[in-house]
């Protein structure tokens, strides 16, 4: 297991914030990762249009991970809809 930060950018409404982050922590228990660290970073307005949003909600995760299973990951996040933009970082 590595320990990886992400932050997530989901859309600004509520319901598609609360959504995102369920289905992204219910994706991060499929794959076996520990969440170690959670934090909601509010909503802000966005450096630029994603797309067509004007502002996101972001939302930060330190997590252990199997490394071979980032990937997958990577593909579920990816066609995630309340998803705008996200990152993984190596910690």
């Amino acid at each position: 297991m590595r320990n990886y930060e992400a932050v997530f950018v989901f859309r600004a409404e509520d319901e598609l914030y609360n959504q995102g982050k369920q289905l992204v922590a219910d994706e991060l228990a499929k794959v076996g990762a520990t969440i170690v660290k959670e934090e909601d970073m509010g909503n802000r307005e966005l450096a630029y249009e994603i797309k067509s949003e004007t502002r996101g909600h972001y939302h930060f995760f330190e997590t252990q991970i199997p490394p071979e299973k980032l990937a997958g990951l990577d593909a579920a996040v990816r066609l995630m809809s309340p998803v705008l933009k996200y990152l993984f970082v190596k910690k």
